[in-house]
């Protein structure tokens, strides 16, 4: 019995590894056979994932910048929904287990760079994980090139962020149609705990002077909304943005959304890091809200005193 046990225990343990090595190369073959320095379960920096899909980008990017920055190797989990989304090296995975016993970085304020989340002291042959948001284009300026390359979509997104293009602008064609995403988040910043911690929603006269700037550029032109789908929201948008250049695009993952933004040639967003990483993937003319953070409140100290740690170089502010 013991024997016929202890076989049935060795063909398990067969039938698992050969399971978790298919699955391994499975994501392998999906990975870019692009390589960097050093791949060992020693000298990394895991990611910490926390919020949505903007939030989790900014973990990612900044915390590999920081690790190219101390001459270390970021970590990433393959249960990462990053890793499933852009075509992350499959060179940076790291078990959990080494990222849970990892030793903890912590930031100062969310929105602005801060020196002291780079140059930590830290001993050799240690791992450690940065516990932090990273809400900074500072962190990975270095490396933007290879972030780019990262953050590609994979095949499958970008052919329905494509698609969907392609039936919203149909009415419009052209040769020359220049396509401006505008990204209109409210959602959960109309909830009162973010009113009270500072959150501001972008207004409807922002919105006519970013279209305005646009209109006054460009022509033919098209405008394409994202934004949560709920009722109460559409109303809103519908409300302030109207016009026969104007589009809704309907209900998508999230994913498709973002790399539908990133395929149009300008973007206007409103607040959140979701519309942050479609305008900078996107790389053409961006308008934003400038005016995010009430006075003195606990979001306004969360940032640089002029906010140029958070908005990209470049991009124009309106309020």
């Amino acid at each position: 019995m013991r024997r016929i046990m202890k076989t049935d225990f060795l063909l398990f343990a067969l039938f698992l590894s050969v399971i978790t090595n298919a699955v391994f190369f499975y994501i392998y073959l999906r990975r870019p056979h692009v390589f960097y320095p050093v791949q060992t379960e020693e000298n990394r920096l895991c990611v910490y994932f926390r919020g949505g899909l903007g939030n989790h980008m900014f973990q990612y990017a900044s915390t590999y910048g920081i690790a190219r920055a101390r001459n270390m190797t970021v970590g990433i989990t393959p249960a990462s929904e990053l890793f499933n989304t852009f075509n992350i090296s499959s060179q940076f995975l790291i078990g959990k287990q080494f990222c849970d016993t990892a030793e903890k970085v912590v930031e100062r304020k969310p929105c602005a760079y801060d020196k002291g989340s780079v140059h930590f002291i830290r001993k050799e042959k240690v791992n450690y994980i940065h516990k932090s948001y990273l809400q900074s284009w500072k962190y990975f300026e270095d490396v933007e090139d290879e972030v780019r390359e990262q953050f590609v979509f994979m095949g499958d997104v970008q052919d329905k962020a494509h698609e969907l293009i392609k039936s919203l602008t149909k009415p419009f064609a052209s040769k020359n149609l220049t396509i401006i995403a505008v990204h209109i988040r409210r959602g959960d910043y109309k909830n009162e705990r973010n009113v009270k911690y500072g959150y501001n929603l972008a207004t409807g006269e922002y919105l006519s002077r970013a279209f305005k700037y646009f209109r006054d550029r460009y022509d033919p032109i098209v405008f394409i909304v994202f934004t949560n789908p709920n009722v109460e929201d559409l109303k809103w948008c519908k409300y302030h943005v109207n016009g026969s250049d104007v589009v809704f695009a309907p209900e998508n993952p999230r994913e498709v959304d973002m790399c539908a933004i990133s395929m149009c040639n300008h973007t206007i967003m409103t607040v959140g890091s979701f519309g942050w990483w479609g305008s900078f993937l996107a790389k053409g003319t961006t308008i934003y809200f400038s005016d995010v953070a009430q006075n003195n409140s606990n979001l306004r100290k969360d940032f640089s005193f002029d906010m140029s740690d958070y908005f990209y170089p470049g991009w124009i502010g309106l309020r």
